[in-house]
């Protein structure tokens, strides 16, 4: 990951989770992109933030459908 603190790494990661939710969850190339690491490994830590304060914001619906990306792409 580029940036320097965890909580606004995770925080950047759970905003384009919430941003691309509608298109599952954003293309390999625009992760890569973004954060510097690979799909599996934006989607692995993007369901372990869902579980923390971070996520705190999101609705019942929101964290059920990224939910569902995470574990459609770690399939």
């Amino acid at each position: 990951m580029r940036r320097t603190t965890t909580h606004s790494v995770d925080h950047e990661i759970l905003t384009f989770g919430r941003t691309w939710r509608g298109y599952g969850g954003g293309s390999d190339e625009d992760i890569y992109v973004a954060f510097g690491v690979d799909a599996r490994t934006y989607f692995v830590r993007l369901r372990r933030i869902l579980d923390s304060p971070v996520a705190e914001e999101l609705t019942p619906d929101e964290r059920a459908a990224i939910a569902d990306i995470c574990r459609t792409r770690l399939a």
